[in-house]
């Protein structure tokens, strides 16, 4: 996990709170699908899709974002119509399998020990299941920053992870294709964290414009991760391409899948049973397939912390297609951006919200290490629990 993927290494005011929450549950509940426009309707899988025009418009989409992100929501939600989305995506997704097929020797001069492989090149170097994880080839880079800590050696002592980005010179179309694609997430994700704030505001008095503050104002941490899965058949035995994690991130920004012949590079259809699964509320799995159009936002921990518990993180994985013999492989590419508070940024709950409260609203999963039992007093500085939580998971995925 690397902002939402990997590194090594007070009651006061509950029945307030309480009361607050209850009256905020029954206006998202008493927002009738007749009472919204159809644009916003559901998708078959239960996602909320919202239309850019109305986010940039300041329209009022708390009902639908609290029933996408509340307790009782899948915690991911669509927007839709996005301008220049489609070109930005092409633009970039098929470099993925373009960077992810070099040979060896050049990629790993892209690597980044000192910063965990969390910038630049990685392949390999997680573990799942006690085996090198060669399912996914992954490239980091900070698509606002291309030096977040400005070269302070203090920050680069304690969190590695805020290093420079290296960019390959085998493919020189990567960066300006990222950096754009990333801007471009990171721009829509602004007035959904807005609205997310307006939430809790309602919940919890004590919140003020902290969520986005934390995360934008405060914050040059921005973590974008170009993902090329790999192609399996029958004999590999890669299973999950990802397995089940939250998001450490206020927000993840996620680009529609490019499904590609891999040893071709042509485009072909999506493979049903493979792609991204979240786990619903009530503990089933759900297969969610962002539409073509649309960029996907999942809320993470650092929202979940900072809300207190107003809205909640969702546990998530990719599953991998298996090619049949006879078959072309079949790899999928795709680009998540975790939007997130600055390294050293503070996270605590509302003022006059328990720490507890965080963790109520729905059971706490059991496919993941619980966000309980890593947080337990606030506050806390969002890269200690960052890399806190990549140490539990790796003992998680590796018994």
């Amino acid at each position: 996990r690397c902002s939402g993927s990997r590194l090594s290494s007070q009651s006061t005011g509950r029945s307030h709170f309480h009361q607050q929450f209850s009256h905020l549950l029954l206006k998202i509940q008493n927002s009738m699908p007749g009472e919204l426009e159809a644009k916003r309707q559901k998708t078959e899988t239960g996602v909320v899709v919202l239309e850019h025009s109305d986010l940039v418009a300041g329209k009022d989409l708390t009902a639908e974002i609290g029933k996408a992100y509340g307790p009782g929501g899948l915690g991911i939600l669509y927007v839709r119509g996005v301008p220049g989305m489609a070109e930005a995506r092409m633009a970039l997704l098929p470099l993925s399998r373009k960077l992810a097929l070099l040979p060896d020797e050049v990629l790993n001069k892209y690597e980044c020990e000192k910063a965990f492989y969390c910038v630049g090149w990685s392949r390999g170097k997680e573990k799942f299941r006690g085996k090198p994880d060669v399912a996914k080839g992954s490239f980091y880079a900070n698509p606002m920053y291309d030096d977040p800590s400005g070269g302070d050696p203090e920050v680069l002592e304690k969190y590695p992870v805020a290093r420079p980005n290296i960019w390959p010179e085998e493919v020189p179309e990567l960066q300006e294709a990222l950096q754009r694609m990333g801007r471009m997430v990171y721009d829509v994700a602004k007035p959904i964290v807005k609205q997310v704030g307006k939430l809790v505001a309602e919940a919890r008095p004590g919140h003020a414009t902290t969520l986005y503050d934390r995360t934008f104002a405060e914050s040059k941490f921005t973590v974008s991760r170009l993902l090329h899965y790999y192609g399996v058949t029958e004999k590999d035995e890669f299973g999950e391409w990802c397995g089940w994690h939250n998001d450490n991130s206020t927000i993840t920004g996620l680009v529609p899948a490019l499904w590609l012949e891999e040893d071709t590079g042509k485009q072909t259809t999506p493979r049903l049973g493979a792609g991204l699964f979240v786990e619903g509320r009530s503990g089933e799995t759900i297969h969610v397939s962002s539409p073509p159009d649309c960029l996907g936002f999942q809320i993470g921990e650092a929202a979940q912390i900072l809300s207190g518990g107003v809205v909640h993180a969702t546990p998530h994985m990719v599953k991998g297609y298996i090619s049949k013999e006879g078959e072309p492989k079949i790899s999928r590419e795709t680009y998540a951006c975790f939007i997130q508070p600055q390294w050293d940024g503070e996270l605590r709950p509302p003022s006059g919200t328990a720490l507890q409260s965080i963790f109520e609203g729905r059971e706490e999963s059991k496919l993941i290490p619980p966000l309980s039992s890593r947080l337990k007093e606030v506050p806390v500085k969002f890269g200690d629990i960052l890399q806190e939580s990549a140490a539990v998971y790796y003992q998680h995925n590796n018994p």
